[in-house]
Parts: structure tokens; C-alpha cells; sequence
């Protein structure tokens, strides 16, 4: 009666693991099933991404003449500014860009920032601006902002800063600088002790909000 008492155990015992494997097992291909429909779900939504860049009108970053691109216009109306961008701006990537919008921060002016200016849905390969039509932006002056800074802008350390989102709601991001090195990256040649800083590229890609500096 023991004996039978002992092996009756053992098979409930096996009994239960086997249920727990099962359940185990089960849990795993359903996770794989979710991690497949993710990645699937993340690869469509990669087909569909925006770029938005703004491009000299020679396409060539023109590096040390950064601060050519900018122009302030006259103010027209009180409290506002315009300044006129020498670029082209254009999505590059193979999606459409929505929420498309564009402000300037001043790092010189402990990192002030800009309202976006709202700009109007961008179809992949579609672009705006040129020598004849350039980007004409309105900024309206604030109390951290007035009118002798306006006059300034050209001058200052500007990033122009491009916000925009895809068709699913993904937020995305381009900043352009003025500068032309990374001056908080600079180091010492190791055969002469010149410093050096290396190069700042035109524009910096990302998703999310734009970083604060």
C-alpha cells in the first residue's frame, strides 16, 4: 500500500511538472508571437519615416559661412520679427511628416528658445524654399527676447531646430548649428599640443524631443 502510495505521488509529482513545462513552454512561444508582431509592427513603421533637413541651396555645408544662412527682415508688425533662412527644407525620408514645425534656440543666451512656427504637412520627397521663395519665419519678441536681440540673431549662437512626427505618432527631431566645431569635445595633438576640436555636423538626427543642449 506504501509502495502504491509512493508511486501515486511520483506521478502526480511528474503530473505537475509536466503541467508547469507545458505552461512554461506555452508562455514562451506566445512571447516570441508578441516579440515577431513587435519588430514587424517597428519595421513598417520604419518604412514609413520622415527626414526633414534644411539644405543650403548648393547642398554643401558651407561650414565657417554658417552664419550666412540667417537674414532678419525689417519688423513689419510690432512685437515681431522675420528672419529669412537660405535653405531648402525638405523630407528626405520615405514617409510623410506631420506636426511639422521649426524654432531657434540662442545658446549664448543661456539656451532661449523660440515658439514653433506650425508648418503644414510634408510628403516624402517633398521640399520648400529656394532663392526665389525662402523661408521666411516669424518670431514674436518676449520678454527674454526683444528687438535689440532680433537685430543680433545672424551674430549669435543659433540652432535651427526642426520637430516633426510620422503617421503613428512618433515624435522626431533635426538640429542644425551655427558652429562649426564641437568646442566642448576639443583635445590636445599629442605631437604638437595645438588643441583641436573636432567638426560639428550640419544637422543631428533623433527621435523624441530635441535635447535641451
Amino acid at each position: 500500500m506504501l509502495a502504491l502510495i509512493s508511486l501515486k505521488d511520483v506521478w502526480d509529482a511528474l503530473t505537475a511538472l509536466g503541467t508547469v513545462a507545458m505552461a512554461v513552454a506555452t508562455f514562451i512561444v506566445v512571447l516570441q508571437g508578441w516579440r515577431l508582431r513587435r519588430d514587424d509592427h517597428l519595421r513598417h513603421q520604419d518604412e514609413f519615416r520622415p527626414i526633414c533637413v534644411l539644405t543650403p541651396f548648393d547642398g554643401v555645408d558651407p561650414r565657417h559661412r554658417r552664419d550666412e544662412l540667417l537674414t532678419i527682415l525689417e519688423p513689419s508688425v510690432p512685437g515681431f520679427g522675420t528672419i529669412e533662412i537660405k535653405c531648402m527644407l525638405r523630407n528626405i525620408g520615405s514617409g510623410p511628416a506631420i506636426n511639422v514645425a521649426i524654432k531657434f534656440r540662442f545658446q549664448d543666451m543661456a539656451g532661449y528658445t523660440t515658439d514653433p512656427w506650425e508648418l503644414s504637412p510634408l510628403a516624402a520627397g517633398e521640399s520648400r524654399g529656394g532663392k526665389d521663395n525662402p523661408l521666411d519665419v516669424p518670431v514674436q519678441f518676449r520678454n527674454h527676447f526683444n528687438s535689440a536681440d532680433f537685430a543680433q540673431v545672424p551674430g549669435k549662437a543659433w540652432e535651427l531646430i526642426l520637430v516633426y512626427d510620422d503617421v503613428f505618432g512618433n515624435n522626431f527631431y533635426s538640429v542644425h548649428r551655427k558652429r562649426p566645431l564641437q568646442l566642448d569635445q576639443s583635445y590636445r595633438e599629442a605631437s604638437t599640443s595645438e588643441l583641436v576640436a573636432p567638426m560639428q555636423p550640419w544637422v543631428t538626427l533623433g527621435k523624441g524631443k530635441p535635447p535641451s543642449s
